[in-house]
């Protein structure tokens, strides 16, 4: 229904690739800009004009494999990202080039909580709904993830209060 949707399309890639924001004002303008005859009339054919279209648009973004988010800040584009990634794999390599995967691991280690307490609970009506201070606070314990450069995942190490 949208003339030249595949315009629309790549208008919608690279504003997205260069990491600039994407939004139905956006779409609309490019509209005004490239296909002004089709949206005077898509708009004047309808009751509710503006609204169809940008139900039509959302529809169009969805259909394309894009999704409403709220927008994150990044303090580099992703070609810096990329030339760091790259450098880093380049250092990598070199300093640990004599070394057979088995012996290289990786670890990732997330942080997780676990007894917490509870975010309501029942107390008499007109009763106090204080709890004891030891169930106030939840606890914290690490989980290691080992893997092999060759693949091979090794147990899971979970660390409380600081030792293994």
């Amino acid at each position: 229904m949208i003339p030249n949707a595949h315009g629309l399309e790549a208008f919608m890639h690279k504003r997205r690739d260069a990491e600039l924001a994407l939004t139905c004002t956006h779409l609309v303008n490019y509209l005004k800009r490239n296909h002004k005859p089709w949206l005077e009339q898509y708009l004047s054919d309808r009751q509710s004009g503006y609204k169809s279209l940008l139900k039509l648009l959302q529809q169009f973004c969805a259909h394309h494999g894009f999704t409403r988010q709220k927008p994150a800040k990044s303090k580099q584009t992703q070609e810096q990202l990329e030339k760091v990634r790259q450098e880093f794999a380049q250092d990598f390599n070199v300093a640990f080039s004599g070394f057979s995967p088995s012996v290289i691991i990786n670890v990732d280690e997330t942080g997780m909580t676990y007894d917490m307490p509870p975010h309501a609970i029942w107390s008499v009506k007109g009763g106090s709904s204080k709890i004891s201070s030891g169930e106030k606070h939840s606890y914290r314990m690490t989980a290691v993830l080992p893997v092999r450069a060759n693949g091979e995942k090794l147990p899971i190490l979970f660390i409380l209060r600081g030792s293994p």
